[in-house]
């Protein structure tokens, strides 16, 4: 029954003035109809905008694994709109605001320890950058330090939605039954306060992040690590098959590991390398650590490990290629010491080098005290727990760890099964000629990677080749030429900004001088 129907008339007319006097109320939205979905909430028409500003800020470093291939490189290019590994990271930490919205790499302190080229892969790339923060100083976890940084600016008050005021005169309305009365509100039990977390930043960047490129890692690290100047050395790894093109012969493993074993020490690697005048790199010197062969997860499967302190631009792909024909049996392993004999080569001969595919950053290697990497929110010492303390720890340190190795393990099998449908061809030709051919060309084939090869009638020693120019003289060339227009080009733009400094200057004088007068 309606909780009008006992009143009389001049009641109803009384309490309907006095809604009148009290002003208009808030409509009561209508029931949703049976079978209506609620639309998502969007931006509250009130609600303040995010503020970065407002949020501290600390310095951590991130484990990056990314598939090359549908990338145009690591890095982002400025002056060419084509995708890269940066490019993705940027929006996704713009997107889960980890970082201010348009500062760029500049605005968050960006570094990254090597930059891979177009096509090639990663599965231990670090880079190190400051971003926003749940944790505060003296919130009873680990220590900060000098890591962590206030807000720039006091956070903004929250807008409040404002409603009209209720009429204080106007009388409670009665309740139809016991139902209709408001519940009292239950007693809070306070629990024991728990450990500071932080932001789960492997977890939200790769909910954000395209699958081709995942965060492995997170580390909360030093306020002056460098992920490039502070990494000790770099190892890449190049994966090929020994049987690399049908009808050859297969590679000679004994002379490419006696080729790698040359390249140990310090040498100066300027014909193992692709020249960049912009750069103006004078010093080709680097030291590889390791060079050696292991064997792959497939059946006739090599890898070859390159360890070094450093590496120039596709030094690696230029190793393997000379390694290459070594193992073809074109070269002697001792073409390795000719070509870091820079009184013997001063310049590079000409040669192809490897295919980016099947090249990986596999690991960037520092200091056992530098990173101590987490997955989740947990904000502790990890590496250096015991047994029984990691366990304790390890919900929150490793939390949705599992969601990531399935992804990861989605995509490997994938990948397989990519592998082997293709292959299903080949399988047919040898299922209808056999696997014993015989060569049909009168022709030099040699690998260089990727399962691509070369053909030419005729073989010509790589010493026998014209070779390029010299580091100096491609520095030399790039000063005269691109690098004067770049450098007339910001001469001139300093002018004009020194220009446009003096215009307001003088136009700020003469308006202070109309108002003296």
């Amino acid at each position: 029954m309606s909780r009008y129907a006992d009143l009389t008339r001049e009641d109803l007319i009384a309490r309907l003035e006095k809604l009148d006097k009290a002003g208009p109320s808030t409509p009561t939205p209508p029931p949703p109809k049976p079978g209506h979905k609620k639309k998502a909430r969007g931006k509250q028409e009130n609600q303040a905008p995010f503020h970065f500003e407002a949020n501290p800020t600390r310095h951590i470093a991130i484990l990056v694994q990314y598939q090359g291939w549908p990338y145009s490189g690591l890095a982002i290019q400025p002056t060419i709109d084509l995708p890269t590994v940066e490019g993705e990271l940027l929006k996704a930490l713009e997107k889960t605001r980890l970082i201010a919205e348009g500062g760029g790499w500049e605005g968050c302190e960006f570094g990254r320890c090597g930059r891979t080229d177009r096509g090639v892969s990663g599965e231990g790339q670090v880079l190190n950058l400051w971003v926003r923060t749940n944790r505060r100083r003296g919130d009873g976890g680990a220590e900060l330090g000098d890591s962590w940084r206030e807000a720039k600016e006091a956070k903004r008050p929250r807008v409040k939605k404002r409603y009209p005021e209720e009429n204080s005169d106007a009388e409670p309305e009665p309740y139809n039954s016991e139902d209709d009365k408001p519940k009292p509100k239950k007693a809070v039990v306070k629990s024991e306060p728990k450990p500071p977390v932080e932001i789960a930043y492997a977890k939200l960047l790769n909910g954000v992040l395209p699958p081709s490129v995942r965060v492995l890692a997170w580390s909360p690290v030093s306020p002056d690590f460098d992920s490039r100047f502070s990494c000790q050395h770099r190892h890449y790894k190049y994966a090929f098959h020994r049987h690399a093109i049908p009808g050859e012969k297969p590679l000679d493993l004994g002379l490419m590991e006696q080729g790698a074993q040359l390249l140990l020490g310090e040498h100066d690697f300027r014909n193992f390398c692709k020249l960049d005048g912009s750069k103006q790199i004078e010093n080709h010197k680097r030291r590889v650590m390791k060079a050696y062969f292991t064997e792959g997860e497939y059946p006739d499967q090599i890898v070859f490990n390159l360890i070094g302190t450093a590496f120039l631009w596709h030094q690696v792909r230029h190793i393997i290629a000379v390694l290459f024909l070594v193992g073809a049996g074109l070269e002697p392993p001792s073409l390795v010491s000719d070509l870091v004999n820079v009184d013997k080569f001063p310049a590079k001969p000409g040669y192809i080098m490897g295919d980016p595919l099947p090249l990986t950053l596999h690991e960037c290697a520092f200091e056992e005290t530098a990173l101590d990497w987490r997955f989740g929110p947990y904000d502790g010492p990890y590496k250096t727990l015991s047994v029984d303390e990691r366990a304790k720890v390890r919900p929150l340190a490793e939390s949705n760890l599992d969601q990531l190795e399935r992804q990861l393990e989605r995509a490997r099998q994938e990948a397989y099964l990519r592998a082997w449908q293709v292959g299903g061809a080949l399988r047919r030709v040898h299922d209808i000629y056999g696997t014993e051919r015989i060569a049909e060309h009168n022709a030099t084939l040699y690998p260089t990677g990727g399962g691509d090869s070369v053909m030419t009638k005729v073989y010509h020693p790589v010493a026998m080749r014209p070779v390029g120019e010299t580091p100096d003289v491609v520095n030399r060339k790039w000063r005269e030429t691109t690098g004067k227009r770049k450098e007339e080009k910001r001469a001139a733009e300093r002018a004009a900004a020194e220009a446009a400094a003096v215009d307001e200057t003088t136009a700020g004088i003469a308006a202070v001088a109309v108002n003296d007068k």
